[in-house]
């Protein structure tokens, strides 16, 4: 009886631990679920590259970015554990919105061996952090956007509860500051600086998009694409951007990342 009670105990134990390191994806943060998190990486930054081609010049946009942990902490702990999955790499800029100014990413992936592209898709969603969606303000405010901060993209509502979501973990790189309405976005990183490769030669960091790669970027006229489902039976046709510009993402700093809480 006395070993089963300790087994029994011993499971209970286990259970809270692993329920200590996980977040459901469908409520948001608590205060000491944010301050466990701020404690193994207070500022977590991330680099996002950006490479195409323009006018037979190969262009690589590297993109520091200052991760939002205590504004928008779901948002900023699922995009980590993205990262360190490797989800973005080989990953397109499918669409730019000339409308609101952004660019959206990670929904198709490009390998460039067959010059092909298929659908990417995530199976986890959270919920999104930004005012319309109830979040609470937090201490340092709402995060707005900025020129190339990036936010969680979403569709417009849920089916099932009416209620905003963010999504698969999609990327919205946002080319303008005030158009599109924070209120309604989980944006949960700002720009600390960019390098610009350009054949090979390397810049000195910037501290905005270079006016360039802003026209690069922005100015790209759209083409249908052929993309594959993974197992490549069935094919749609999607309006892209004409220019490829393939995405890779990685983690800055020498931090035990696994100890962060996961998303689930």
């Amino acid at each position: 009886m006395k070993k089963f009670l300790v087994v029994l105990l011993l499971a209970a134990l286990m259970l809270t631990l692993c329920a200590c390191n996980t977040v459901p994806s469908t409520r948001f943060l608590s205060s000491a679920q944010i301050e466990s998190a701020a404690r193994i990486c207070e500022t977590p930054q991330a680099e996002v590259t950006l490479t195409y081609s323009v006018n037979n010049t190969s262009v690589k946009v590297c993109i520091v970015y200052d991760l939002l942990l205590r504004q928008a902490p779901l948002a900023t702990l699922r995009f980590i554990e993205l990262v360190n999955d490797g989800f973005y790499d080989n990953t397109v800029a499918d669409t730019y919105n000339s409308t609101y100014g952004y660019l959206i990413m990670g929904r198709y992936s490009y390998v460039a061996e067959s010059k092909k592209y298929y659908m990417h898709p995530s199976e986890e969603t959270f919920k999104g952090e930004f005012k319309s969606n109830s979040y609470p303000q937090p201490a340092d405010g709402y995060a707005r956007f900025k020129m190339a901060s990036l936010a969680m993209y979403h569709e417009d509502w849920t089916e099932e509860n009416n209620t905003f979501d963010s999504a698969n973990g999609y990327l919205m790189l946002m080319l303008s500051s005030e158009k599109l309405n924070p209120d309604n976005y989980a944006v949960f990183a700002y720009l600390s600086s960019v390098t610009v490769t350009r054949d090979g030669k390397e810049s000195d960091p910037f501290t905005t998009i270079p006016s360039d790669v802003y026209t690069n970027l922005t100015s790209t006229s759209r083409t249908t694409r052929a993309v594959y489902n993974a197992d490549e039976t069935t094919t749609q046709s999607v309006s892209m951007l004409s220019t490829l510009v393939t995405v890779q993402a990685r983690m800055l700093g020498d931090y035990d990342w696994s100890a962060l809480p996961k998303v689930r």
